[in-house]
């Protein structure tokens, strides 16, 4: 995801657990007792199954959780409107406490499996489904106005998704199934005028596609050259893709002045204004490896996953014979110079605490975790060599893949690539990641200008 996407669309950055009022739901069955449904997010959420009606937005989900001897689990709801919950056998009991959902479920050592049936709102603030650019948006933690889910970065879902009601003529691409454990925010729609393009087989059997609105023909020709050759370098270099086997560049319509993109696998949005651009596309597709692939465990993690996407992009368009580090050095140029306050600099890795920051009310939403931290692979690049940081990103992918992970921990694993240099691979961390200043003589950066 590149931050300046959100950064210029001046989002609305409400959290998830406003208060409010507990209101309960339908009665307990005798199967359970007559206990009301407590808070509990300690439960493993395995799998959602989505039905989503954009004509009259209404919605189920179909959930399945883990064992749990609590006899309750809770979700974020947002602003959705709870009509009924139930399983196999009938209604159970719930509460809304807020934005919260708190079920009251059969205390099992098995799975259970229940249904929520309720009503969704339209947002145009890029937090849940906005019907007027025909297209969902959930980063960070939005997924609560489109479904009950557990936002934490560290959750993993399996996810079903249906979708109808869209409007004579257009087209909806969503992932029918996204066969692996992945973020909250990663399921997506988009409703609209698309062509198809294909871009090619991989070697490893991975479909490469684009979707593309009118009027973007060579726009999307431009932008995709090398996707195809890039997806298949992930492949090849750090392991398999874990969700599905055909994968591709939805346009978005986030309206004038948008660039980027947003990491919702296997069918990634890149904003319209910026289909013409290899790096965002080969960005958001290395989210399949480090973002989506490995999720990070906490908010202060984020140059886990968007530095490594970064250096990723950089790394595999290089070896298509796309140079795009002139790019990033003009970026990282503008995040070090004090005198740039449109782009202030702050610290890329915060240490010592998970998930105690708000991460669009914190300095580390900015490009700083972004170039920061691929200037940092850069710099362990020609200190131990490319080849042996692929080798440290694929052994942590392999370890990783659909779980959650900490920078500190691919630290470690990188210094043990990095054997008798695992200190200067530590004083880089120190220097890149961990420190205010830049460790790096930026004013000869970017000569030409961006």
């Amino acid at each position: 995801m590149r931050w300046y996407i959100l950064a210029c669309l001046a989002l609305s950055a409400a959290g998830c657990d406003a208060g409010g009022p507990a209101v309960e739901g339908e009665s307990s069955r005798a199967a359970l007792d007559d206990t009301a449904p407590v808070e509990n997010w300690d439960y493993d959420l395995r799998e959602t199954s989505l039905s989503l009606d954009l004509s009259n937005l209404t919605a189920t989900a179909t959930i399945e959780i883990g064992p749990n001897l609590r006899g309750s689990a809770s979700f974020e709801i947002g602003d959705l409107d709870i009509r009924s919950v139930r399983d196999r056998r009938g209604p159970l009991a719930y509460v809304i406490d807020g934005k919260k959902l708190h079920v009251k479920v059969p205390r099992s050592a098995l799975a259970t499996t229940f249904e929520v049936a309720y009503a969704f709102k339209p947002h145009t603030q890029f937090d849940g489904w906005d019907p007027g650019a025909g297209l969902t948006f959930l980063w960070p933690y939005f997924c609560g106005n489109l479904f009950p889910c557990k936002s934490s970065p560290a959750d993993g879902v399996e996810f079903r998704m249906s979708v109808t009601g869209a409007p004579a003529g257009k087209k909806v691409i969503y992932p029918s199934h996204i066969p692996n454990d992945a973020p909250s925010y990663m399921p997506a729609v988009a409703v609209g005028d698309f062509t198809e393009v294909d871009l090619g087989r991989t070697l490893f059997g991975t479909q490469v596609k684009a979707w593309h609105l009118p009027g973007q023909e060579e726009v999307t020709a431009k932008g995709t050259a090398h996707l195809r050759g890039v997806f298949e370098f992930y492949e090849k270099t750090y392991g398999r893709y874990t969700f599905g086997d055909v994968a591709g560049s939805v346009s978005a319509n986030w309206g004038p002045g948008a660039y980027g993109g947003m990491e919702h696998h296997p069918y990634w949005h890149v904003s319209s204004g910026s289909f013409d651009s290899e790096e965002v596309h080969a960005h958001e597709a290395a989210h399949g490896w480090y973002g989506n692939g490995v999720r990070i465990a906490c908010w202060e993690d984020f140059v886990l996953s968007e530095g490594s996407a970064t250096y990723l992009a950089a790394h595999a368009l290089k070896k298509q014979g796309v140079d795009i580090w002139p790019q990033y050095d003009c970026r990282l140029k503008a995040r070090c110079d004090a005198d740039q306050a449109h782009s202030p600099n702050t610290v890329a890795l915060p240490d010592n605490t998970c998930n105690q920051i708000d991460i669009f009310n914190h300095p580390i939403w900015s490009g700083v975790p972004y170039y920061k931290g691929a200037h940092f692979y850069r710099k362990v690049a020609e200190l131990i060599g490319e080849e042996r940081l692929d080798r440290a990103f694929a052994e942590f992918y392999g370890r990783y893949h659909n779980r959650d992970a900490r920078m500190q921990d691919f630290l470690r694993v990188i210094e043990r690539y990095a054997g008798a240099k695992a200190g200067d691979v530590e004083a880089l961390a120190t220097g890149w990641l961990r420190s205010f200043e830049c460790p790096a003589d930026w004013q000869t950066l970017c000569p030409n200008g961006p």
